[in-house]
This record gives C-alpha cells, sequence and structure tokens, in this order.
C-alpha cells in the first residue's frame, strides 16, 4: 500500500494576477492512495498459480471552458491581449470551471492471473507452459477523459489527447506461453 499527499504552492506571483488563480494546490491522499498485491501459490503435479491486484485512484479530470474574446471582453473592459488592435478578434482564453486536482475518475481496480506447469525435458531442461489472463474481472475502467468543458465533456479521451494511451482500461486478454531452460 502506498499513498501520500502533495502541495503544489506557487503563489508568488508579480506580473499576472491571472497565475494566482489555483496557485496553491492539494492533492489529497485518495488521490494517490494505491493498493497493490502479488502472490504465487504451489500445486501439486508442478502446477503453481499466481495473481497479482491493482487497485489504484483514479485519473483527476478537469471542466475546462474555452471562452472567446466577445464573453471576456465586457468583464474586462477591453479585449484579450492576444486581439492587439483588431476591431474584430477571435481569440479565446481557457477559463478552469473546476479547481485542479479535486474531481477525480473512479478506482480502477484489475486482477491477473497466471497458471504455470513445468515440465522435465531430461538432464537440465525444462519447459515452463503458461496461461496469463489479464484484467480476469475485464473492468472497463475509464483511464483518461477529455477536459474541455461541452458536449464531449467526461467521455473518453481520445487517443492522441493521452499521448497514444488507450483512455479505457483494455478488455480481457488470454495469453499463452512458455519458456525453455536447459
Amino acid at each position: 500500500m502506498d499513498t501520500g499527499r502533495t502541495v503544489t504552492d506557487n503563489c508568488l506571483v508579480i506580473d499576472s494576477p491571472q497565475q494566482l488563480l489555483n496557485c496553491h494546490i492539494v492533492t489529497p491522499f485518495k488521490a494517490q492512495t494505491q493498493v497493490k498485491a502479488f502472490g504465487t501459490y504451489p500445486l501439486p503435479a508442478d502446477f503453481a498459480v499466481s495473481a497479482t491486484f491493482q487497485n489504484l485512484s483514479g485519473t483527476p479530470y478537469e471542466a475546462n471552458y474555452s471562452a472567446i474574446n466577445d464573453e471576456i471582453a465586457p468583464s474586462l473592459g477591453h479585449n484579450l491581449a492576444a486581439c492587439g488592435t483588431r476591431t474584430t478578434c477571435s481569440a479565446t482564453t481557457t477559463v478552469p470551471l473546476i479547481a485542479p486536482v479535486t474531481a477525480f475518475l473512479p478506482r480502477r481496480t484489475q486482477l491477473d492471473l497466471r497458471l504455470t506447469k513445468i515440465l522435465k525435458l531430461g538432464g537440465k531442461g525444462r519447459l515452463q507452459a503458461n496461461v496469463d489472463v489479464y484484467n480476469a474481472m475485464n473492468s472497463s475502467s475509464l483511464v483518461a477523459v477529455n477536459s474541455t468543458y461541452g458536449p464531449a465533456w467526461q467521455h473518453p479521451a481520445s487517443d492522441n489527447a493521452v499521448g497514444g494511451v488507450d483512455p479505457i482500461l483494455p478488455g480481457r486478454l488470454i495469453q499463452f506461453g512458455g519458456r525453455i531452460t536447459f
């Protein structure tokens, strides 16, 4: 079991008062608690069964609204800086609707199993045959969601948005394998 709490404090700001928004961020214990277990149990006839259990905290998500200049200018009293001196401006800025690390996806649990049979091949030779079942409970937990507020908010993130990582825990997988030693 592993847990912790992280405090990020970046509130000494000189040039940009906007940076004071969410400058003190506390990541709670529940967001960093992991439970992992591994075990192997020998069975008769040179069989063994092993399991790996993981229970991980859910990934934090946000609700970021992309506000256009026309929505922001009345409250600022002027256009966004990106507009410069143009009279019509399509510049946008991101407005966080949820403070960072305060909302989390549900915890995800995964169980992987292995059945091993050891066969002696005469002399010093050995064959270890394995049957692995990954995600044995076939959990479909979300790993990443879209954080842009709008119609697709909290839907599974596209593969490109999370660096090629699948946004949903991959389904049950059965693998046959082995190892020969001599």
